[in-house]
């Protein structure tokens, strides 16, 4: 596996919200606290009933070379109501940024925000992760690495390829075995990612690889309930 892989940039959150703080209260604060940041508290309020948990946004108009950008914060994992996370940054424009862009504002409002907690009452951590991946990133268990590089190896390890053998399935699935069995913490939307950019794979081969190990998850979640 190669070293590094570019990949957006994910940042999350930690907050202590006490007494009877919301997520509103706190991007409100920092918004005038931090020069060049803005609460919009209409959008904010609104992206928060559409998505139906705590939710907002915050604006930057400063950031040098790139225009104003919105960065959504969001409690996307209800059981952990302390925890957000940021699912998407937007161009004010409307128009598609790229990952550099993307990546750029992502980390300028990961550094303001961290830096107007520590200065602040309000307890809280911003963790980063990227944008630089190395493979430990996306596949953290060493025994769950092993087993999917040993199927990259096989001689004919493209799903598309005239040679394709059955023990080179068996490898695949051994590596989902151990995906289940291990409980990594594993995204197969950024393993088909990885074997796109990094492996030079075909999108349509990574994609095969993404829904086999989908769904052998999803079969063995079934089989541990029957």
């Amino acid at each position: 596996m190669v070293k590094v892989m570019r990949t957006h940039v994910e940042i999350r959150i930690r907050l202590n919200l006490n007494n009877g703080k919301t997520l509103h209260d706190i991007l409100r604060q920092f918004a005038r606290k931090t020069k060049g940041w803005k609460w919009p508290s209409k959008s904010s309020k609104e992206y928060e009933l559409a998505i139906g948990c705590s939710a907002g946004y915050v604006i930057s108009d400063s950031i040098e070379g790139f225009d104003p950008a919105c960065v959504a914060i969001a409690n996307v994992k209800r059981e952990h109501p302390k925890s957000f996370d940021v699912p998407n940054i937007i161009a004010v424009s409307g128009s598609n940024l790229t990952m550099e862009q993307y990546n750029a504002i992502g980390l300028a409002f990961a550094e303001s925000f961290r830096r107007f907690l520590r200065q602040s009452d309000c307890d809280g951590i911003v963790e980063i992760c990227g944008p630089e991946k190395h493979p430990s990133d996306i596949i953290k268990g060493s025994k769950c690495r092993r087993l999917f590089e040993r199927y990259l190896h096989c001689p004919s390890w493209s799903p598309s390829s005239m040679r394709i053998h059955p023990s080179d399935i068996e490898k695949l699935d051994a590596f989902i075995c151990a995906l289940f069995r291990y409980g990594a913490d594993v995204s197969a939307d950024e393993i088909a990612t990885y074997l796109i950019v990094d492996q030079k794979w075909k999108p349509a081969d990574a994609d095969w690889i993404r829904r086999r190990i989908q769904t052998g998850l999803e079969i063995f979640r079934v089989d541990r309930k029957f």
